[in-house]
């Protein structure tokens, strides 16, 4: 299994594709290229805490889709409510 550890932006809006397992979505585009990613663990702080545009560094490895399956992530700017 290869691990990646990238930085860049969320470029798309963070969608919800299943709800058992919770399963959310999104597209990070970095400085050369984009990345579909998908989240599945801990997928309910990051609807909450991210955001279109939103600086993210994410860490993770591929399915067998070309997929980036998120193991960890960390959102810069945390939505406070």
């Amino acid at each position: 299994m290869q691990y990646v550890s990238l930085q860049g932006t969320i470029s798309s809006t963070i969608r919800v594709i299943s709800f058992d397992p919770y399963l959310v979505r999104f597209t990070l585009q970095t400085s050369t290229q984009d990345y579909n990613c998908l989240v599945a663990k801990d997928a309910f702080n990051l609807m909450y805490v991210a955001i279109q545009n939103a600086p993210i560094a994410v860490f993770g490895h591929y399915n067998r889709r070309k997929q980036l399956i998120i193991d960890k992530y960390h959102v810069r700017n945390v939505v406070s409510g």
